[in-house]
């Protein structure tokens, strides 16, 4: 039997907490492949994935984006790892690693896919950030973007992935409610996104009020990370504005799906995008859950099918959203079976793995007549 060709997924370390939607898509992708043997950059002892090869490249977990030394790292054992047969980069463009990646493609002339990870601040110059055989965006709405400022450019559009969740324990799920001192039977929405770089939490403060006077016992929680060091002080700007009774602020969930699991909805009325994933995770997850999905209409928030998508600007639009989800059992089991069938259509993680195994059969079929 013929040894599948090896696929060499180039990306930050692929190890737990799997809170990064880079490191996700690289897990679900390469957990879900059937024709080729997955490599995965990793760290010593990590964890094993089941299929796949992992890599002791990087030193340690690191951060939200790797030191310039583990970068180094992980350029050198590119350029010598053998019997790649096609490299996958998976990474918000940035030059450095732009230049590493185009250097090491025409040294080793190795075919390379590469995923735009999360869209850059500026497209202007985008072009000089690819190299890729065939780039892949994730979304029809950064796709438009890069070909406007790169129309020569292959850009195919594969959605993030998102695999099975298990669900919590309802031990581990009622300690969390008790911990945030989440009233028993209240309804509580969810807004997982960051607290400093877009306006989406501002967005998510203004319906506290008008919420709290249809619901008068709903919770909003902002469940948020800390991206820049001005998050905590913002947080708390937020709080001393808030209704205490009716907010509840966390940055310390080792687990947010505890958390979202047994909430009536997620909110996420973001406006910029930048730094995520085109479709966060989180908003993936929560559909995978059963969670109703309250989001933006707008750029790549638009293309999340089966969700609740409300115009920019339309606080009535969000409050209605919630108080039919909170009111209305059978509407909440309709959204729930329509983010479930766009889940299995386009996010499944076996249906994404598919679409780049075309890609990378593909490129493989070009590189063997190249070489006849």
């Amino acid at each position: 039997m013929p040894t599948p060709p090896r696929v060499l997924f180039v990306s930050k370390p692929v190890v737990p907490p799997y809170h990064d939607g880079t490191k996700c898509l690289v897990r679900d992708v390469a957990t879900h492949l059937e024709g080729f043997h997955p490599v995965v950059m990793a760290t010593p002892g990590a964890a094993p994935l089941p299929g796949v090869e992992l890599a002791s490249v990087y030193s340690d977990a690191g951060h939200h984006t790797p030191a310039l030394a583990e970068n180094a790292r992980a350029a050198l054992f590119v350029a010598r790892y053998p019997g790649a047969a096609l490299w996958h980069f998976v990474f918000a463009p940035n030059p450095k690693t732009s230049v590493i990646g185009r250097l090491l493609r025409s040294l080793r002339r190795t075919p390379v896919v590469q995923t735009i990870a999360s869209p850059p601040r500026s497209f202007e110059h985008i072009d000089r950030l690819l190299f890729g055989d065939i780039v892949v965006a994730q979304s029809h709405a950064t796709a438009a973007r890069i070909a406007e400022h790169a129309p020569r450019r292959r850009i195919e559009v594969i959605p993030p992935p998102v695999a099975a969740i298990p669900s919590r324990p309802v031990s581990e799920r009622r300690a969390l409610y008790e911990r945030l001192g989440l009233p028993e039977g209240a309804p509580v929405l969810v807004y997982p996104g960051d607290i400093e770089l877009s306006a989406g939490a501002e967005n998510v403060a203004a319906l506290v009020e008008p919420l709290a006077r249809e619901l008068p016992d709903v919770v909003i929680v902002f469940a948020y990370r800390a991206k820049t060091s001005r998050a905590h002080a913002v947080a708390a700007a937020l709080q001393r504005r808030l209704s205490a009774r009716h907010t509840r602020f966390t940055d310390t969930l080792p687990d947010v799906l505890a958390l979202i699991e047994d909430a009536r909805a997620v909110l996420f009325p973001v406006d910029d995008l930048w730094g995520k994933v085109d479709l966060p995770i989180v908003l993936l997850e929560s559909m995978r859950l059963g969670v109703p999905v309250i989001c933006q209409d707008q750029g790549p928030l638009a293309e999340l099918g089966g969700t609740l998508r409300i115009a920019p600007g339309d606080q009535a639009g969000y409050v209605r959203a919630v108080l039919e989800l909170v009111k209305s059992s059978e509407h909440t089991d309709a959204v729930r079976r329509a983010q479930w069938a766009r889940l299995e259509a386009e996010h499944d993680a076996r249906v994404v793995a598919r679409r780049y195994e075309r890609l990378y059969l593909e490129l493989l079929g070009e590189r063997a007549r190249s070489i006849r």
